[in-house]
């Protein structure tokens, strides 16, 4: 099995609301996760009993540097490493661990960063998966460009597979498929992030339950080292018409449930914006939970195929796991698509890359992360490795 780790509020507050997706059967069993802030707040509303739990009270000033260099942080890693081995010794097979966090933070994304290189240094045979989740481009802090760099070159080096959403295109998905409710919330695209991702994250169950397996996933979804940003979308099928302000992406309402597979396929399918699907899909993975019949598997599989081709050097056919059991209560059924390639990531590396490096010609900000040992080399290197990153997406699918 997996053990996850929220870092940071955003991390947190999406893996709270998984958490809400997926009750404990016994309300007594801790789940795998290990929380981690540096402030309280967040972590004090988690109700769920997990493995861990690590707070401080200081924060991290959305400073990434502040966030991987500060003193406190090796105290503060050694006891998440220290949780972590703990629920490692109690599993019947470690896989991996998923990673929560934001891109341009001080605390997910610095102290983040800094959990990301100790895990990889103190199991570097484990795969890791990064659920990472990029800020608006219309800026949250003017840190944000450099601190993004940052974490890039950090998920780059150390990761095997990198969830990737962005706040932008999860306002435009919450607004679409909330035309005429109220606007858009902060809790609307958190579960809307929890609904996408725990279409891949959960157990599967078919002749018995199985957990996420990162290693098959990265086999599948990234078959190249070099190219890891994953787009992870869900659509579910609910068992009644949904009423009001519901948390998922695209929603099928058919009482046919092989209809609505398919249906919802499509839905979601048109949920990608359209610069994005012309791109080629390095690597493909699809998830139908709640089907017991391969032939509506098969049929959602072709509509997928159409609309995600692969390279000429895959096989045509999708990787799929199937699950009989429904996702979460109030759905009957639910189709995750992960492509490697259809994802926003490399325009915003692109447009973070050009910003940053207009800061760093004026020098802006640049005190702020001297005075945690950070140089201008280090920002140098950064954009160096996000100018790569780039550069191997566009030689695999332009």
């Amino acid at each position: 099995m997996s053990i996850t780790v929220c870092v940071g509020q955003c991390g947190n507050q999406v893996g709270a609301e998984i958490l809400a997706l997926t009750p404990s059967s016994t309300g007594e069993d801790h789940r795998p996760y290990i929380l981690v802030d540096s402030e309280p707040k967040v972590v004090r509303s988690i109700s769920a009993r997990v493995a861990g739990v690590h707070v401080e009270q200081s924060g991290r000033g959305n400073n990434w540097a502040m966030g991987y260099h500060q003193r406190t942080n090796v105290a503060l890693t050694e006891l998440v490493l220290e949780s972590l081995r703990k629920e490692i010794e109690v599993v019947d097979c470690y896989r991996g661990a998923v990673l929560m966090h934001s891109l341009a933070g001080g605390t997910g994304a610095g102290l983040g960063c800094r959990l990301l290189e100790a895990i990889r240094d103190r199991y570097p045979k484990a795969y890791i998966l990064n659920g990472c989740i990029a800020p608006s481009l219309r800026g949250d802090t003017p840190l944000q460009n450099y601190n993004a760099l940052f974490t890039l070159r950090h998920l780059q080096t150390y990761s095997d597979a990198v969830l990737f959403k962005d706040n932008d295109d999860l306002t435009r998905l919450v607004g679409h498929w909330r035309s005429g409710s109220a606007g858009v919330t902060l809790d609307d695209m958190n579960k809307l992030v929890a609904a996408d991702w725990a279409g891949l994250l959960l157990p599967s169950t078919t002749n018995r339950t199985r957990a996420f397996d990162p290693g098959t996933f990265v086999t599948q979804v990234c078959p190249l080292s070099s190219i890891k940003f994953v787009d992870v979308r869900t659509a579910y099928v609910m068992k009644k018409p949904p009423r009001g302000r519901h948390p998922f992406v695209a929603v099928a309402t058919s009482t046919d449930l092989d209809t609505s597979l398919v249906d919802a396929t499509k839905q979601l399918l048109v949920s990608y914006p359209y610069a994005v699907m012309q791109a080629t899909s390095i690597g493909r993975h699809m998830s139908v939970r709640g089907c017991r019949d391969t032939e509506v598997a098969k049929a959602v599989a072709r509509v997928v195929a159409k609309s995600l081709p692969p390279p000429d050097f895959l096989s045509g056919d999708i990787s799929t796991t199937l699950s009989t059991e429904a996702p979460v209560s109030a759905t009957s059924g639910s189709v995750t698509l992960c492509s490697n390639g259809q994802t926003n990531a490399i325009p915003l590396i692109q447009t973070f890359i050009e910003r940053a490096a207009k800061q760093l010609h004026a020098k802006a900000y640049l005190h702020w992360y001297r005075k945690y040992g950070v140089v201008e080399a280090d920002f140098e290197d950064s954009l160096d490795a996000c100018l790569g990153i780039v550069d191997e997406y566009k030689a695999w699918t332009e």
